[in-house]
């Protein structure tokens, strides 16, 4: 399991870059950006880790164990909680509807039996991260990463 956690933050460092890069780029690449709160560029690399840590624990598949979904939703907390403390990001209009999807998905998955499969959890909390994902993307699209 360590193995799998230090795989998920490898892949996350990357994917930070990667993200991180491409939020600065975007305003150069759209015709007529739309109106955004210029953020420094932590809080956008805090914003993509979170982001990262939905979609990698959204794709467990069958194979992955119950172990390794639960490991893997700590590591989504972990980036959470980073995510709620920001300064930065809190003080914007859409951080209200991240955190009340955050806070329905965490509660949800508490409710979870221990013994959950994966196929089962993904399954009872679809809806939340669902909801959790369209926040997060509202909260992305409001921003724009200060170099």
């Amino acid at each position: 399991m360590p193995d799998r956690i230090q795989s998920l933050r490898q892949r996350w460092l990357l994917s930070a870059a990667g993200g991180a890069l491409l939020a600065l780029a975007s305003p150069a690449l759209a015709s007529t950006p739309p109106a955004t709160t210029a953020v420094p560029a932590g809080s956008c690399l805090r914003l993509n880790h979170t982001a990262q840590a939905l979609t990698e624990f959204n794709n467990l598949g069958p194979q992955a164990s119950a172990a390794d979904a639960r490991a893997s939703f700590q590591l989504l907390q972990a980036s959470e909680q980073g995510l709620q403390r920001d300064p930065a990001l809190a003080a914007l209009p859409a951080m209200a509807a991240v955190q009340r999807s955050w806070r329905a998905l965490d509660q949800a998955f508490g409710q979870l039996p221990a013994g959950t499969g994966v196929g089962a959890m993904q399954q009872q909390l679809q809806g939340a991260k669902h909801e959790h994902r369209i926040a997060l993307n509202g909260l992305i699209v409001s921003i724009t990463c200060q170099p």
